[in-house]
């Protein structure tokens, strides 16, 4: 199936299960949906914006379709008194919260270097420098989250996005995401992909690993 073809199917069928997650935090009442809902658009403009200008592989693409639905998800299905983010898996260790941001920003720390990786010519496919790449990406990308939350919280009532405790414990997740993924991806690279205009390049390929 060509690319262009499957990320349309890939960004439709993510759209539905954001549309379905939104429309049920909004009947059980949760004022914050607009938002969500303005961080998901504003999400797939960037997201188109970059795939079309430095073609991300299709293990990426998903990963950040999952990172979008995961982060809907957690801020709208309702789970006892509260919501899926604030969801213990492992009490007191592991929240929703920790899992979607070491799943969420490991995949940015990777869209990052593969961004990166046709500026850096041959050093663009070293294990050690890729390695390095992601996981700082991932960890200053998380960092930048973590900035946004807190400004939210001064700019929007009600916003509660945790204290001191939940802000370390993102990132630490950041952190260990970025391991994850950098460890995975140093290993297990993407094969390069032709940006537009140089299809003909028979040292790049044009579809995506």
């Amino acid at each position: 199936m060509p690319d262009r073809r499957r990320t349309t199917i890939l960004i439709a069928v993510t759209g539905a299960i954001v549309t379905a997650l939104l429309s049920i935090g909004a009947a059980d009442g949760l004022p914050n949906w607009p938002v969500y809902l303005g961080v998901v658009l504003i999400g797939l403009a960037a997201v188109v914006w970059i795939d079309r200008r430095h073609p991300l592989s299709w293990f990426t693409k998903v990963g950040l379709a999952v990172f979008a639905v995961g982060h809907v998800a957690g801020g709208m299905v309702p789970v006892g008194d509260g919501v899926l983010y604030a969801a213990w898996i492992v009490e007191p260790v592991v929240r929703y919260d920790n899992v979607q941001h070491a799943i969420g920003f490991g995949v940015v720390g990777r869209t990052a270097w593969e961004v990166l990786r046709p500026r850096l010519g041959p050093a663009g496919d070293d294990p050690t420098l890729n390695w390095w790449i992601i996981l700082l990406a991932a960890c200053a990308l998380g960092a930048f989250n973590e900035i946004i939350e807190w400004i939210m919280t001064l700019l929007i009532p009600g916003t509660d996005v945790g204290g001191y405790d939940n802000t370390a414990r993102d990132l630490v997740a950041n952190l260990v995401g970025g391991l994850v993924m950098a460890t995975w991806t140093s290993r297990h690279p993407p094969e390069r992909i032709a940006p537009p205009g140089r299809r003909h390049d028979t040292s790049m390929v044009t579809e995506p690993a």
